[in-house]
């Protein structure tokens, strides 16, 4: 019996539980080794897969070192747009990004 097996039938986690981690894994790409033209959908945060991930230098204690973070992370810890690195997501290349949180910042546009 295998250590995934065993767990499973502890209960101590679900097959729901492994194969969210093999799916987190298959998105989750050091940011150094992405290509030009890659896309980052996963949130360091929330750990979900949403379309308007960008790229944050924030020193909000809670969440540290998590740097992509997703529109509604980034309105839940108060992370202010102008700490914003990145304007990777289709709402942002099309101007339509939009933060709930004090002001979004005006990203240059590149096509």
């Amino acid at each position: 019996m295998s250590l995934r097996d065993a767990l499973i039938k502890a209960g101590v986690v679900s097959k729901k539980d492994i194969e969210r981690e093999k799916v987190r894994k298959q998105h989750v790409k050091p940011s150094e080794h992405m290509q030009k033209d890659q896309l980052r959908i996963m949130c360091d945060a929330c750990n979900k897969t949403a379309p308007d991930v960008e790229r944050y230098q924030h020193r909000v204690g809670i969440i540290a070192g998590k740097q992509w973070l997703c529109l509604q992370c980034a309105d839940q810890y108060q992370i202010n747009d102008e700490v914003r690195q990145t304007a990777q997501s289709s709402h942002a290349k099309s101007g339509m990004f939009q933060r709930r949180y004090g002001r979004t910042k005006r990203m240059p546009t590149t096509k």
